[in-house]
């Protein structure tokens, strides 16, 4: 049997276009990680979470020929709604939300992004959350998670808060859509994670300080000697080469200040406490990985900041 990307791609083609899939993010740790894919054609967008990006990109295009039959296009079965019945993972033994929830399946949906997009698009208060209870021993807690929404409050436990809080919102949401069934017809979950996933872009879009450092995750330890050097292209090397071999060591702070500035680096001066005094420490923000020098003062502490400088950018 042909996969939902082939038959969506086949299908898309004689309509005169192609789908676009487009991998969104990744979460969970690394023996656990789930991965999510966007499909969009025909002016519509859905999601789909799996244990790997292939199976996401399959569920994306399975639920976008469900979308696509509700728009009354010709989805062949069993892709269609009166076909077999879709694809569902299996769940771990065992009963109850919890078990679901941690067995991270893969039709997760963030439930408390949907709460919050139909709160706002019908001006209903916001929704408050609430860790409630904290059970258990270290390697075996439980957290409780209430969301209340005016008068209504839904309750849910489980292995983690992010969990419980998924619970408790999927709980609040699910009798929300229930009870107010006439009023929320029109509420498109699909268009409402969309919404809320490009909300979130824009904010991260804007708190996003490109100037900020972030470390370097794979880097190797063997190759910390070669932190400075990893981080320059060869103009800003020679500068800093240039500004080592003119200075020296007669002004070893104004040498190590100079130098930093044309690595695009900025130093730190602090004092940490020792038996005989204080001890001076030079820090320089930010490589990868973290350098920091200390001395009795100042000069013998940018002293050992140009031996280390001048030795890992020499020339091999």
């Amino acid at each position: 049997m042909k996969t939902a990307v082939t038959v969506l791609q086949e299908m898309m083609i004689k309509l005169g276009s192609c789908p676009e899939y487009e991998f969104i993010a990744q979460a969970g740790p690394q023996h656990q990680a789930v991965f999510e894919y966007r499909c969009s054609a025909r002016g519509a967008a859905v999601t789909a979470v799996a244990r790997s990006k292939k199976e996401a990109k399959q569920e994306a295009a399975r639920a976008m020929l469900l979308r696509l039959d509700d728009l009354g296009l010709p989805v062949p079965p069993p892709f269609c709604r009166g076909g077999a019945p879709a694809f569902v993972p299996e769940r771990p033994a065992g009963a109850g939300a919890e078990a679901a929830a941690n067995a991270g399946t893969l039709a997760s949906r963030s439930y408390v992004a949907l709460l919050h997009e139909l709160c706002e698009e019908y001006r209903l208060p916001g929704v408050q959350y609430e860790l409630t209870a904290d059970t258990g021993p270290p390697h075996a807690r439980h957290f409780t998670v209430s969301a209340r929404l005016g008068m209504h409050e839904r309750r849910a436990t489980s292995t983690t808060k992010k969990a419980a809080r998924q619970l408790a919102a999927e709980q609040l949401y699910t009798y929300l859509k229930e009870n107010l069934s006439r009023v929320t017809k029109d509420f498109v979950e699909d268009e409402a994670l969309a919404r809320a996933h490009a909300k979130a872009m824009e904010r991260y879009v804007e708190l996003r300080d490109e100037t900020v450092w972030r470390p370097h995750l794979g880097q190797k330890v063997a190759d910390y000697h070669l932190g400075l050097r990893a981080q320059l292209d060869e103009e800003k090397l020679s500068v800093a080469l240039s500004a080592l071999e003119a200075l020296g060591e007669r002004e070893p702070e104004h040498a190590v200040a100079t130098a930093a500035a044309a690595l695009g680096l900025s130093v730190e001066w602090r004092a940490l406490p020792a038996a005989h005094g204080e001890l001076a420490v030079l820090e320089l923000a930010a490589t990868a990985p973290p350098l920091g020098f200390a001395g009795r003062d100042r000069r013998s502490a940018a002293c050992a900041a140009l031996r280390h400088m001048r030795r890992a950018l020499a020339p091999s």
